[in-house]
Parts: C-alpha cells; sequence; structure tokens
C-alpha cells in the first residue's frame, strides 16, 4: 500500500512540474510568434510553371513570377497582404523587353501603364483606367512623340496634339466627348 501512494505521489508532481514547464508568459508568445513562408506555384496541363509567388501566413506577399513554357520568366505581380499592389511587368515572350508595365492598387490596374513596341521603344504611357478621366501619349516606333491628349470618362476631350516620325507638330484638334469639336 504504501508503494501505491509512493508512486502516485511521483506521478502528481511530475505531471504538476511538467504543467509548469509548459505554461508561457503571454506577452512573450505575442512576441516570439512564427512566420509561415511558402511558395504557391501554379501549373500548366502540360506540368510546366506557369505562376510562382511567396506566401506569408498564407498570404501572397512580394513578387510573383509569370512563366512561359520553357519557364523562362516573362512577368510579374506584386503583392501585399495578398493583394495586387505595386507594379506589374509583361514581357515579350521572344525577345523578353518590356511589353506592359503597369500600378494595381488595392486588386485593381490604377495609374500608369506603359506600353511598349517589341523594340523596347515606348509606344504610349496613359493612365490604366480607359473609363475614367486620364492624360494619353503615343509614340511612333522610332520613339518620338505621336500624339498627347486627355480623356474624359474614356472619351477624347480638350486639345489633343498629333505630330509626325519626326515629332514636327502636324495638327491640333480639339474633342468634345469624344467627337471633334466644331
Amino acid at each position: 500500500m504504501t508503494k501505491i501512494v509512493i508512486y502516485s505521489l511521483i506521478v502528481l508532481i511530475l505531471v504538476s512540474c511538467n504543467g509548469y514547464s509548459q505554461k508561457t508568459d503571454p506577452k512573450s508568445a505575442d512576441s516570439s510568434q512564427i512566420e509561415k513562408i511558402d511558395t504557391i506555384t501554379k501549373l500548366r496541363s502540360d506540368g510546366t510553371k506557369e505562376f510562382e509567388v511567396q506566401t506569408k501566413n498564407g498570404f501572397k506577399t512580394g513578387s510573383g513570377f509569370l512563366f512561359d513554357r520553357n519557364e523562362n520568366i516573362v512577368g510579374l505581380k506584386h503583392f501585399e497582404n495578398d493583394t495586387l499592389n505595386g507594379f506589374g511587368l509583361l514581357l515579350y515572350e521572344n525577345t523578353f523587353k518590356p511589353q506592359y508595365l503597369y500600378e494595381s492598387n488595392n486588386g485593381k490596374r490604377d495609374g500608369v501603364l506603359i506600353d511598349f513596341y517589341e523594340n523596347g521603344v515606348i509606344k504610349s504611357f496613359r493612365s490604366s483606367d480607359l473609363f475614367n478621366d486620364s492624360q494619353h501619349i503615343k509614340f511612333h516606333e522610332n520613339g518620338t512623340i505621336k500624339e498627347i491628349g486627355k480623356t474624359k470618362k474614356g472619351k477624347a476631350n480638350g486639345i489633343w496634339l498629333y505630330f509626325d516620325n519626326n515629332g514636327i507638330l502636324e495638327k491640333k484638334v480639339e474633342y468634345e466627348n469624344g467627337n471633334i469639336k466644331k
């Protein structure tokens, strides 16, 4: 009987010591949280990588990369807390030169959109939202200015300037709601 009492006391002491050793100070638990870093990879049906982005605690974060079928990087999208925020870039798959450079805010294309010719020269520069008020600039393939104007609710509005291949002003046209003003 004394042996049973002694064994019971030993077990109780061990259990209470074990329970005590696992208690933590709530303040120290908050400051020592571990971030879980992982990667999301999207594959095409043929098994080649199409997209890859790092996650932090389950949220897409940083640059996500787009891949061609040979798994060369052909673009990127920037994420913050699982939402598109910042600049994105799409490349021509045959030259790896920029095709589009765009800005996203809160998951939507919002801000600047730059379109490039395949030779790398800027084709146009505009607000990425075509259906609101914006500025619009186009360039000839040789890099000289082609046209410049504003839009209102997505339609040409105000004075637009048009230039020849040498950058010489050819004409001014005034628009109102997309129609030439008389």
